[in-house]
């Protein structure tokens, strides 16, 4: 999918606050929608690293239907497993954001990292900083369209 009219604005309105952070250069989703708000809000010219780790969770056959015609709640509940064709478990996809961090850290010690991701990336992430809750819920990490959330592995 590409950004819609109103992704493009929100990425051109996150620039200025990107501008304002220090970083040494990007890691991005492949996928269209996160190249393109990349390419928007990375306004200093950084390198730009694609890495498909860090692509949205794969919702198999339940990918474009409605939220309402699934147990969407449940969708993002770790604690929660879904059966459906083709659907990335939920312990899977947050492994493998979690491996992602592990191996930047190590790979990039003490470098500022632009992540440019999706929403459900950005729920893992906030539970690796902050731990899964006991509920299970992952959504409580949900972030704005062109949120930016800052973290520190220090």
């Amino acid at each position: 999918y590409s950004l819609t009219e109103k992704g493009e604005q929100q990425a051109i309105s996150a620039r200025a606050e990107v501008e304002k952070i220090d970083y040494d250069f990007v890691i991005c989703s492949p996928l269209e929608r996160a190249k393109r708000t990349c390419e928007l809000v990375n306004i200093k010219g950084r390198q730009v690293i694609e890495d498909d780790r860090i692509m949205e969770r794969d919702c198999g056959a339940m990918e474009g239907k409605p939220k309402e015609s699934f147990d969407y709640p449940h969708y993002w509940n770790y604690n929660y497993d879904f059966d459906i064709e083709g659907m990335t478990p939920i312990k899977d996809f947050v492994k493998t954001i979690w491996d992602f961090i592990d191996d930047i850290k190590q790979k990039y010690p003490n470098s500022r990292i632009l992540i440019v991701t999706h929403n459900g990336v950005c729920r893992a992430i906030g539970a690796y900083f902050n731990g899964i809750p006991e509920d299970g819920n992952l959504s409580v990490y949900a972030h704005d369209n062109c949120e930016i959330k800052h973290y520190s592995v220090k």
